[in-house]
C-alpha cells in the first residue's frame, strides 16, 4: 500500500466515517432520477418543434413506453397510431398489447426481428397523420433488427461476441450495425410516407452523441467500403466467413440507400448525460464535498479510466476537506472468459483496488442509469476502502475475480451489489467517489 496519509482536523477516519462517505456516494448518484422530470422536458421539446400536424408515434428503446406516455400526455388524440418496441424488464408491469412488441437485449433475438417486421410494416401502411415522431432510446440496436441478407439472427449475435472480446468501443460497433441494417443508420426513413418526421432522442453514447444513439436509426449512414473494412478489421472479422457475409451485406444496403426519404427529417436531443452530471454535482455541493468534476464523457478501456481517476485522486490526497470526484459516460470492458459481471460493477471492483492505496478512507459508485447493469435486478456497484481486507475474510482472491470478469458473484458475497430495476431511463452511467 502506498504512503499516502491524509488526516483531517480529528485525524484519520474511522469505520464510521467510511459509512458516512458509502452513504454520500449513494446519495449523490442518484440524486438526478428526482431532478430530471421526463414529462416536463418532452412538453418542452415538443413545444419548441411547434408540431401542427397529427402524429404517428414510433418509439424505441429502453425508455420507449415512458417516452410515448409523455409524448401522448402532451399531444393527446393528436396521436394517430403508435408502436412501442421496448425490452422485457420495461414491459413487465403492463399488458402486452398490439401497439407494443417486446424485443431482446442485449443480443438480438426472435423478438428483436419480430419487432424490425412490425416497425416496417407500420410504417408501410397507410396513415392519415402528416408526421411521424420517432422516439430514440438506447438499446434500440439489439431491441429491433431488420439486416440485410444475406446476414442472419445468429451473425449478428457472432458480431455482438466479436466486439465484446475485442472491446471495441459502442461507436464502432454501432456503425458495423448501421452499415449492414435495413433500418439503421438512416435505412428506417425509406419507410416513412408522412410529409415530415421528427426525432427525440435520450443520448446514451458519450462518444459521439445523439447520431450514433440506436445504430444512427434516423440520421443518414453512407460508409464507404474502406471505411467498413476498417470496421470488420477493427472487431476482428477480417477474412472470415461472418466478415464476408457482412462486406455482401453492405454492398446490397448501399443500392437501398440511393433511394432518398420522401419525407423532410429533423433529430432533436430530449435528455443527455451532462443532465446526470450537473444534478450530481449539486447534491455533492449540498452535502460539502468539494468537487472534482471527471466530465460527461468519461469513456475508454476500464484500465486507462481507471489509471485516470487514480492520478486524479493523487493529485487531490493532500487536502483535508471531503473531497467528491463526479463522472458520467461508458466505459469499454473487455470480457475473457465465462465471467458474471457488468461494466459498472467491473468499474467498482477495479477502484476497491485504488481505494485500498490510500490511508484515507472513501467509496466508490457506479450507477447504470437504465437500472441494469448487464445483471437483471443489478444497478450497480459500490465499494469502500476496506473492500480489499474484507474479501480476506471472505477468502475472495480480488486478482482473480478481476482477471476472470467474475465481479457479480463476488460483489453479492460482500452485499455491495445496488439494486436494480427498469428505471425509465438511459443516459449512460455515473460514477462517483466520495472520499
Amino acid at each position: 500500500m502506498n504512503a499516502v496519509v491524509v488526516v483531517g482536523h480529528n485525524g484519520l477516519m474511522s469505520a464510521s466515517d467510511e459509512r458516512v462517505r458509502v452513504e454520500d456516494a449513494l446519495a449523490i448518484s442518484e440524486r438526478w432520477l428526482h431532478e430530471l422530470d421526463l414529462g416536463r422536458l418532452t412538453a418542452v421539446r415538443l413545444a419548441d418543434l411547434e408540431l401542427t400536424q397529427d402524429v404517428d408515434v414510433v418509439a424505441i428503446g429502453k425508455a420507449s413506453r415512458e417516452m410515448s406516455g409523455a409524448v401522448g400526455a402532451v399531444l393527446g388524440e393528436r396521436v394517430r397510431r403508435r408502436l412501442i418496441v421496448c425490452d422485457e424488464a420495461s414491459v413487465a408491469r403492463d399488458v402486452v398489447t398490439s401497439e407494443v412488441v417486446v424485443g431482446d437485449h442485449p443480443i438480438p433475438g426472435d423478438g428483436s426481428w419480430r419487432a424490425g417486421q412490425r416497425l416496417i410494416s407500420f410504417l408501410d401502411d397507410p396513415t392519415a397523420a402528416g408526421c411521424t415522431l420517432f422516439l430514440v432510446s438506447g438499446g434500440a440496436s439489439s431491441l429491433c433488427v431488420v439486416p440485410v441478407p444475406p446476414l442472419s439472427l445468429e451473425d449478428l449475435r457472432g458480431v455482438w461476441d466479436a466486439a465484446l472480446g475485442r472491446g471495441i468501443d459502442i461507436t464502432a460497433l454501432n456503425q458495423l450495425r448501421a452499415a449492414t441494417s435495413a433500418i439503421a443508420g438512416g435505412g428506417v426513413l425509406r419507410h416513412v410516407t408522412t410529409a415530415t418526421s421528427q426525432s427525440l432522442i435520450l443520448v446514451d453514447n458519450v462518444i459521439s452523441g445523439a447520431e450514433w444513439v440506436a445504430s444512427g436509426l434516423t440520421y443518414d449512414y453512407a460508409p464507404t467500403s474502406d471505411e467498413v473494412g476498417g470496421l470488420l478489421e477493427h472487431v476482428g472479422l477480417v477474412n472470415t466467413e461472418l466478415g464476408a457475409r457482412l462486406l455482401r451485406a453492405f454492398n446490397r444496403r448501399e443500392r437501398l440507400m440511393v433511394v432518398a426519404p420522401t419525407s423532410h427529417h429533423e433529430n432533436t436531443v430530449l435528455a443527455e448525460p451532462s443532465m446526470m452530471l450537473e444534478a450530481a454535482v449539486g447534491e455533492a455541493n449540498r452535502l460539502g464535498y468539494r468537487v472534482v468534476n471527471m466530465g460527461s464523457r468519461v469513456h475508454g478501456d476500464l484500465p486507462n479510466v481507471v489509471a485516470h481517476w487514480k492520478k486524479a485522486m493523487e493529485s487531490e490526497a493532500h487536502t483535508v476537506s471531503p473531497t467528491a470526484f463526479v463522472g458520467v459516460g461508458e466505459v469499454t470492458v473487455r470480457v475473457r472468459g465465462s465471467g458474471v459481471g457488468g461494466r459498472c460493477q467491473e468499474f467498482a471492483w477495479l477502484m476497491a483496488d485504488v481505494l485500498d492505496r490510500f490511508n484515507r478512507r472513501g467509496a466508490f459508485v457506479a450507477r447504470a442509469s437504465d437500472g441494469r447493469d448487464y445483471v437483471e435486478g443489478v444497478g450497480g456497484a459500490w465499494v469502500e476502502s476496506s473492500t480489499k481486507s474484507r474479501l480476506i475474510e471472505a477468502e475472495v482472491d480480488w486478482l482473480d475475480v478481476a482477471q476472470r470478469h467474475d465481479t457479480f458473484p463476488a460483489l453479492r458475497t460482500l452485499g455491495q451489489l445496488i439494486e436494480g430495476g427498469h428505471s425509465g431511463w438511459n443516459l449512460c452511467d455515473l460514477y462517483v467517489v466520495a472520499w
